[in-house]
């Protein structure tokens, strides 16, 4: 007495077995036949240079102008964030310039300050208050330390 579970596999004949196995497939893809009929079918396709969406070897095509028009509206957009980003360092550099000292000192006497020489204005009247400031900091270094001295002195007599 035999008995069938729904747990066996249904039995398949050696073909079948080996059509399931991956190496029949990679000789049924690489087989030579194979091979060449790709080849032929990849021969009768047109050739295409596509650059930006445009065939460039085919520009008569019908979606050319379509492509075209994308092509100038993403130059245009381009040109439109470019300008906004000019126009922004253009106001930042003429702030920058209404703040240096010597900047505004050149536009009263008519010169126009150019982006390069109110950059090194800036740089120069930067480093030259981050040197007071410096000096402003030893000297309330010193004028503490001549305090601290002066309250130890003090409370070191009055404790005699």
């Amino acid at each position: 007495m035999t008995f069938t579970s729904s747990l066996d596999p249904p039995k398949m004949s050696i073909s079948e077995r080996r059509a399931t196995y991956p190496l029949q497939e990679r000789i049924r893809l690489y087989d030579p036949d194979t091979m060449a009929r790709k080849l032929s079918q990849t021969d009768k396709q047109p050739t295409k240079l596509v650059v930006h969406g445009v065939n460039i070897l085919n520009k008569i095509s019908l979606d050319s102008d379509t492509a075209m028009s994308r092509i100038k509206q993403r130059r245009e957009t381009h040109n439109r964030v470019e300008r906004r980003r000019r126009d922004n360092l253009n106001t930042l550099v003429n702030q920058l310039s209404d703040i240096v000292p010597r900047t505004s000192i050149e536009k009263s006497g008519g010169e126009k300050c150019h982006r390069a020489k109110v950059l090194r204005y800036a740089i120069e009247y930067i480093q030259s208050i981050q040197q007071e400031n410096n000096e402003l900091r030893e000297q309330l270094g010193l004028t503490t330390n001549s305090n601290m001295s002066l309250l130890e002195s003090d409370s070191t007599s009055s404790s005699e």
